[in-house]
């Protein structure tokens, strides 16, 4: 994913850096017209992003439509181009296999198509530095992980409920020469916070928008494929630095915390807009750092790496996993099966993304590694401790200097009040015998550029514990650990 990539996705590093702001202050003197957090096409990705070879710093490419599929589409790219709009379409295709293990044996398909449109303000109405984004998704297919596997963690962040909806809608102005800049609308906020660039090339959903915010949060938070209203702020204080804030509201979907019925069937078009329940606030600091020439001086080759710290506050009412809100034991026959809700939830998080190696100076083979943790509060969420990492090599293979390999670990560990909530249920008789284990789940991913604007990855997954318990609870028979085997073509038109 070096030179050989296309324009959107080549430079997808880059765009981590950009959507994370790592990138900000030195963007401001190279592309003056644009606001600091330009979103390339990789942004609409959940998983499985193209990885280029990480660079200390970031020079915007010029813009090349002859790298998709539709090239300059008889000069009406070109000519949008000079008018201040750009249009990107991508396509993803996905088929899943589950060998062994898992609920069923099988195959699964799932796809998603994507368009985002940006208009820059400057050539339009002479408005420097302002960003206009609008993107919608189509998502077709069904669930794998679902109706064969049943594991906690899902095989691919595109296995998600069929739905055309739209997806972002915002407006972004860059202010003090793009150190500052205010974004307003429907955002999604796992474009930006919580992101480990390392970790989106793999395809497990759990390595983008992780199991502790996406089960412990009103419909998962405003994570893709959904988005909330609101607002986020980003200030360059000092080049290696970034600030981050955002607020928006927390439940996308306006729906109950516990449902029968999936978030994309509530809100199938991405147009509730809801204001309904809690805020949620959620901020982050980031440092750009190069370990080499801290350590070794400016000759050393570079070993660029970015290190976060963040976290999010919800004022919203969450159901304890231990109590109803008469306070007897939800897995009591007694119990009203209503839980005691409390006010308010929080969740840390810390995240590295670090090169280690490279052969030489300038060179693009590179061994890069991540890792990311993650706490929440015991008694409000199901998962209290989360933990991911992995490596991704470039340029490994001879001959094969645009392809990307990774190997990958996770798990999720659950929070003392939901342990307790299994024995209680297994005490009094009201399941199978059971107990609550960690899932882990590995995975090993090879993306190959086939073309300019083919990517092609295939993908195995490995899960232990699938479903995070040693045995089904309502069934008490045991669920084997499951292999997968899937592929993933992705396409930029």
């Amino acid at each position: 994913m070096k030179a050989f990539l296309p324009q959107a996705l080549r430079f997808v590093t880059p765009t981590c850096l950009l959507a994370t702001g790592l990138g900000a202050a030195l963007l401001a003197s190279t592309v003056p017209s644009w606001a600091a957090t330009v979103p390339l096409a990789t942004d609409i990705l959940p998983s499985g992003v193209p990885l280029p070879v990480p660079a200390p710093s970031f020079v915007r490419p010029p813009e090349d439509s002859s790298t998709e599929l539709l090239g300059h589409a008889g000069g009406a790219r070109d000519w949008l181009a000079r008018q201040g709009v750009s249009l990107t379409i991508q396509d993803v295709e996905e088929i899943w296999g589950l060998p062994a293990g898992g609920t069923q044996r099988g195959a699964t398909y799932d796809g998603m198509t994507a368009a985002a449109l940006m208009l820059d303000t400057q050539p339009l109405f002479g408005l420097k530095n302002g960003l206009f984004n609008i993107s919608a998704l189509q998502i077709r297919g069904r669930s794998f992980t679902a109706e064969r596997l049943g594991a906690l963690n899902t095989v691919s962040g595109y296995d998600a409920g069929r739905s055309t909806r739209l997806f972002e809608l915002w407006y972004e102005q860059g202010f003090l020469n793009n150190h500052l800049n205010v974004r307003v609308g429907s955002l999604d906020l796992d474009t930006e916070f919580l992101v480990s660039q390392n970790a989106s090339f793999f395809l497990n959903s759990s390595f983008g928008w992780p199991l502790s915010t996406s089960s412990n949060l009103y419909s998962g938070g405003p994570s893709w494929p959904f988005s909330a209203l609101g607002g986020r702020i980003k200030w360059t204080p000092a080049q290696p630095l970034v600030l981050m804030g955002a607020i928006t509201d927390d439940n996308p979907t306006q729906g109950p915390f516990y449902s029968t019925i999936s978030p994309t069937e509530r809100d199938p078009s991405g147009t509730t807009f809801s204001t309904h329940g809690g805020v949620l606030f959620m901020g982050e600091a980031q440092l750009w750092l190069d370990m080499a020439r801290q350590l070794a001086g400016p000759d050393a080759p570079a070993l660029p790496g970015t290190w976060k710290l963040g976290g999010l506050y919800d004022t919203g009412r969450f159901p304890d996993q231990r109590y109803d809100a008469n306070g007897t034991l939800l897995a009591s026959p007694d119990s009203s099966g209503a839980p005691y809700y409390h006010h308010g939830n929080w969740i840390l998080y810390a995240v590295i993304d670090q090169m280690i190696w490279r052969k030489a100076k300038n060179s693009g083979k590179t061994i890069n590694f991540f890792a990311r943790a993650i706490a929440a509060n015991q008694t409000r969420n199901q998962f209290a401790f989360e933990i991911q990492s992995g490596f991704t090599f470039d340029e490994l293979l001879p001959d094969r200097p645009d392809d990307t390999i990774g190997i990958a670990w996770g798990t999720s560990l659950y929070s003392a009040q939901a342990r307790h909530y299994a024995q209680d249920s297994v005490r009094l008789g009201t399941s199978q015998p059971y107990s609550l284990t960690p899932e882990h789940h590995f995975e090993l991913t090879y993306q190959a550029a086939v073309t300019p604007y083919l990517i092609v990855q295939p993908d195995f997954q490995y899960f232990m514990h699938v479903g995070g318990t040693t045995q089904d609870p309502t069934t008490g028979k045991r669920i084997h650990n499951g292999v997968v085997a899937g592929l993933n073509i992705t396409t930029t038109f």
